[in-house]
């Protein structure tokens, strides 16, 4: 499928300057993201202390103190992530991301440059552009799913690693993510809020899903701010006997045809 997909609580505001929040180190809810494991935790007393003599910054605890402080100024504090789901019926990602369903989903052009080198080498250092510090910036990369978490053995590895940013759990394969890295220093800023932004084209958005616990009144005001950029809307209704969504153009005809007094079998709250 050529789309990517996004599941938030509904916010009026995106439709003023169609910005996505980029979330940084430390602000995930799984405490495994972007933390690599210590190899030298893994082995045995033996092996530890002969890994240890072949780095003097392992066995000097100044110098193991200072990569220490380097990682944490590096990579983790000057990056940051943008997380799409792959399919737009996910159950999970309507409740967890979604507000329980009441939420929307917004579809994405994969095929576009904001996807695809966009932000790729874009920073630039007076006047001119210069190459990406790190690495994977400004491509979208699906996540792997394993239960062996990435390791290193000394601290300067963290300095600049990304490529951890793309390993998870497999606890969290449902959620079936692609991610793009992309650098804080070209982030937008809205005043009084400390989060980064990035904005989207609404020409990349491809449609806007409704969920299926959405208010009526709330899918008229997302339908009526879609249409000044003529973007497509559609809808998320319980399936009648399936733990699935059908997920139809938006018409209003829709809210009498699945979701009235008689589809108990549709109906999930008053």
């Amino acid at each position: 499928m050529n789309s990517v997909f996004k599941y938030t609580d509904y916010r009026p505001e995106f439709f003023d300057n169609f910005f996505l929040k980029v979330s940084r180190f430390g602000e995930f809810n799984d405490p495994f993201e972007m933390v690599m494991g210590n190899y030298l935790s893994s082995l045995d007393k033996d092996e530890h202390d002969h890994m240890m003599s072949f780095s003097s910054s392992l066995s000097d605890p100044a110098s193991y103190y200072d990569y220490a402080w380097d990682a944490q100024c590096g990579v983790r504090a000057t990056v940051g992530v943008l997380c799409f789901a792959s399919v737009e019926d996910n159950l999970l990602m309507w409740a967890h991301y979604a507000n329980n369903h009441a939420g929307i989903c917004i579809e994405f052009d994969k095929a576009t440059d904001f996807f695809n080198g966009k932000y790729k080498n874009a920073t630039t250092f007076l006047g001119e552009r210069i190459d990406d510090h790190y690495q994977n910036i400004g491509e979208l990369r699906e996540v792997n799913y394993t239960i062996e978490r990435p390791t290193y053995i000394e601290p300067s590895e963290l300095e600049r690693d990304t490529e951890s940013w793309f390993v998870k759990s497999p606890e969290w394969e449902y959620e079936q993510e692609q991610r793009l890295l992309l650098p804080l220093d070209l982030a937008e800023y809205i005043p009084n809020v400390d989060f980064p932004f990035f904005s989207v084209d609404p020409t990349m958005i491809k449609s806007i899903i409704l969920g299926c616990q959405m208010p009526v009144s709330k899918k008229k005001e997302v339908v009526e701010q879609c249409a000044k950029f003529g973007i497509k809307v559609r809808e998320a209704f319980v399936h009648s006997h399936q733990f699935k969504l059908d997920i139809v153009d938006y018409n209003e005809s829709n809210q009498s045809k699945y979701h009235n007094m008689f589809n108990l079998n549709r109906v999930t709250s008053w």
